[in-house]
């Protein structure tokens, strides 16, 4: 969900958005379609695929307690890795 401060999508990066929301979760693996979780609010290409939990869940979620996170040994910056890999597996396989 966009603030109404937020900046407004590029065509490309309205893409990139929509692909992230398609992947399985990008901590638990949980099947898509997932949130796509903004790194830095506005800067639409780092971007991580998240399910309900692991993004808002007050336990688990990066805006709770984190402890999906935690049990994962993750961080965003290992989630974003994880959802630009898929990204590409799925762009090489068309």
């Amino acid at each position: 969900m966009r603030t109404k401060n937020s900046k407004a999508f590029t065509p490309a990066e309205k893409r990139h958005v929509d692909a992230v929301k398609l992947l399985p979760c990008s901590v638990c693996n949980r099947p898509g379609p997932s949130d796509a979780h903004h790194i830095n609010q506005g800067q639409h290409f780092t971007t991580v695929a998240l399910c309900k939990d692991c993004h808002q869940g007050s336990f688990n979620g990066i805006h709770g307690q984190r402890r999906m996170w935690l049990v994962m040994k993750m961080d965003e910056l290992a989630a974003l890795n994880v959802t630009l890999s898929r990204l590409q597996l799925k762009e090489a396989a068309r």
